[in-house]
C-alpha cells in the first residue's frame, strides 16, 4: 500500500517480514529513508535508531556475509535511499571500504568478487546480480567511516533526511537467493601445522556464515518434510564436522 508523507514524499510498505534477515540491528521507522551501518561500533546503534527518518541501524563486521545482509535488507525496503557508513572500521575484513567499493564499482559477474574491494574475501555469493545492481541504484552511500560521535552522525542524518526523494519507484525486491550448499561450509580445512588451533575469530565467522545459510533456507519456505529433514541433517553435519575438526587439532597438536 502506498502512502504520501509530509512534503509530498511518497512512502511505501516494505516487504512483508522486513527486515528480511535477522541480525544485530535495531529497527527504527520502516518508512525512514536512511539505513546506518556502524561497522565495529555496535554500542551507538540504539541511540542512532531513535533519530527521525532512520529505518534501521546495525554493525557490519565481515566483507562478505555482513555486506550481503545489508544489501538484502535495503532492496526489500524501497523507502531506504541513503546508506550512512560510520563507526570504527574492522581491521582485515574492512567491510566499510568493501561497501563503498560495492556501491561504486559493482561485482565481477564471473567471479562475484566486489571490484576494487579492500577486504580479504569480498565475494557476493548468496545474492543475485540483480539485487546488487538494485542496491546500487536505490541508495546513495555516505562515507563517515571512523566517526563514532553520535552528535556528528545526527547532524548528517538531519541533512540527509532533508534530501529524502521518497521511495524508490520499484516494488520491494525479494529474490531467490543464490546459495552455496551448506555442506561446503561444513568441509574442514586441514591445518598447515598440527600445532595451530583455529582462532576464535575464524570460528565465529564460520558459525555466523552457517547461521546465515540456515536463515536463507528458512526464507525459501521449505514446504515438504523431506526438505526440512535435509536442512536439519545438513546442520547436524556442520556441527559434527566442526567438533571433529577441533578434536583432531587438539589430539594431534
Amino acid at each position: 500500500m502506498m502512502s504520501v508523507a509530509q512534503k509530498g514524499r511518497v512512502k511505501v510498505e516494505p516487504a512483508p517480514s522486513w527486515p528480511m534477515i535477522a541480525g544485530s540491528y535495531v529497527v527504527g521507522d520502516p518508512k525512514g529513508c536512511i539505513a546506518i551501518c556502524t561497522l565495529a561500533s555496535e554500542d551507538i546503534c540504539q541511540a542512532l535508531a531513535k533519530l527521525p527518518q532512520v529505518a534501521i541501524v546495525g554493525p557490519c563486521k565481515t566483507e562478505n556475509v555482513g555486506v550481503e545482509r545489508i544489501v538484502l535488507n535495503v532492496v526489500s525496503n524501497p523507502n531506504i535511499r541513503f546508506l550512512l557508513i560510520c563507526g570504527a572500521e574492522v581491521v582485515g575484513h574492512v567491510p566499510g571500504g568493501t561497501l563503498k567499493a560495492l556501491y561504486q564499482n559493482g561485482v565481477d559477474p564471473s567471479t562475484k568478487r566486489i571490484r576494487g574491494a579492500p577486504g580479504a574475501i569480498p565475494y557476493i555469493e548468496h545474492l543475485t546480480l540483480e539485487a546488487v545492481e538494485r542496491f546500487r541504484r536505490q541508495v546513495r552511500c555516505v562515507d563517515m567511516i571512523g566517526v563514532e560521535d553520535v552528535d556528528q552522525i545526527r547532524a548528517k542524518v538531519e541533512e540527509l533526511a532533508a534530501q529524502d526523494p521518497g521511495a524508490y519507484p520499484e516494488p520491494p525486491l525479494v529474490t531467490e537467493l543464490e546459495r552455496r550448499r551448506v555442506e561446503e561450509a561444513a568441509m574442514p580445512v586441514p591445518p598447515l601445522t598440527p600445532s595451530i588451533l583455529p582462532s576464535m575469530t575464524v570460528l565465529s565467522a564460520l558459525i555466523d556464515d552457517i547461521r546465515f545459510e540456515l536463515q536463507l533456507i528458512k526464507k525459501s519456505q521449505l514446504k515438504t518434510t523431506t526438505s526440512v529433514t535435509k536442512a536439519w541433517g545438513v546442520m547436524t553435519g556442520v556441527v559434527l564436522a566442526l567438533f571433529l575438526g577441533l578434536l583432531a587439532l587438539i589430539v594431534f597438536r
